[in-house]
């Protein structure tokens, strides 16, 4: 066949693995069947077509889709945005002042880049919840819950390095009281307060360069891995079926598998548009750090550990009430190992029961640690 009448695909797929390339997308939950990579792009594509539309990828379960959505967005605007940024205490504010002063659409970028980031957290957390409400983690999928919890774990860093790069008064503040947070917890805070360049709660011009560093190149790397292996897991074990739930495949698979993701892309897109203009967070003064400023609160999603840890400052030393903050997330990390029990047996309920009571526990103490800071 000679070149004018081979299509451009099937020219490529002579002379690079497509297959493979474009495989890579079933990693990341992007497209739902896996690919023979042995095979010609068309023929796997056609082969893909005939496997059922998996749990994950079928609505109301998508999640994990538009955490992936919603990382692809954060990094896309974090390269944008890094174009401009100077990482240093005596640049990083006038850098961001002129990102959204004088580069079209930087405003707008920035805005989406800060409420992604919310958003992004919101939806792994959500995702912790249903996983645990419909026991999910239990075996064979133990490792599925592990890394959940990691990659939540992971967005919490990304969220917290990113936060004080703008160096305003609000951002400097609030990443010192959640470093703060951070130093009360034995063992794991001495270790992000190295990485943070050893000044204690302080940010000093070493701080800020790490941060820079892990913002734009350590932790997003891991995120985008625990999500490969995330997905992986979810791939080879699958999620837990739902009586009654309709499951397609052939041509009506791919297209509802399409139609899923415009929906997500264009909701998500309009939601962060739409927080970016109607909920702009501020752009303040530069941060003085011998001046505190009152009121400010750390980030919402550690609002309940620093209200743990000011209600137990009259009656425990820090670092008990810390050490109990670092069992706590253990034990979360090993649910699936601790809590072996079957659906409708007593020792689920027990479960659910003490789920509850941390539950009500997290929202008292957010609600506390609202008021105290």
């Amino acid at each position: 066949m000679s070149r004018d009448k081979e299509g451009l695909l099937d020219w490529f797929s002579q002379r690079l693995n497509l297959t493979e390339i474009f495989s890579l997308l079933t990693s990341y939950g992007l497209f739902y069947a896996e690919l023979d990579s042995r095979k010609p792009l068309r023929e796997a594509l056609a082969e893909a077509r005939e496997q059922p539309l998996p749990s994950y990828a079928r609505w109301p379960r998508v999640l994990g889709l538009i955490a992936v959505v919603l990382l692809a967005i954060e990094i896309l605007t974090g390269m944008l945005l890094a174009l401009y940024y100077l990482p240093t205490p005596q640049t990083a504010h006038a850098s961001l002042g002129a990102i959204l002063r004088d580069v079209d659409f930087g405003w707008l970028i920035h805005q989406v880049h800060f409420w992604g980031a919310q958003l992004l957290i919101a939806v792994l957390i959500l995702r912790i919840v249903r996983f645990f409400v419909q026991g999910i983690y239990r075996a064979p999928r133990e490792l599925i819950w592990v890394v959940a919890a990691l990659l939540l774990l992971v967005c919490f860093h990304l969220d917290l390095t990113g936060r004080a790069l703008p160096m305003t008064s609000q951002a400097y503040w609030s990443s010192v009281r959640a470093l703060e947070i951070v130093s009360a917890v034995p063992i794991y805070g001495n270790l992000i307060l190295f990485l943070a360049g050893g000044g204690g709660a302080a940010i000093t011009d070493l701080t800020l360069i790490r941060f820079y560093v892990m913002h734009v190149a350590v932790l997003p790397l891991l995120a985008v891995t625990f999500i490969y292996l995330h997905f992986s897991g979810i791939r080879r074990i699958g999620l837990a079926e739902t009586g009654g739930e309709a499951s397609y495949s052939g041509k009506r698979a791919v297209r509802m598998h399409l139609l899923n993701m415009a929906i997500l892309l264009t909701v998500i897109f309009g939601l962060l548009v739409s927080l970016a203009v109607l909920a702009a967070v501020p752009f303040q003064g530069k941060a003085d750090p011998y001046s505190t400023v009152p009121g400010v609160q750390p980030p919402w999603y550690l609002l309940a550990p620093f209200g743990f840890l000011e209600w137990t400052s009259g009656f425990l030393p820090g670092w008990v009430a810390g050490l109990f903050l670092f069992i706590a997330f253990m034990a979360f990390l090993a649910l699936p190992f601790i809590d072996r029990s079957q659906p409708e047996s007593r020792g689920r309920m027990a479960t659910l029961l003490v789920a509850a009571l941390v539950l009500v526990a997290w929202v008292f103490f957010t609600i506390y640690g609202a008021r105290v800071a």
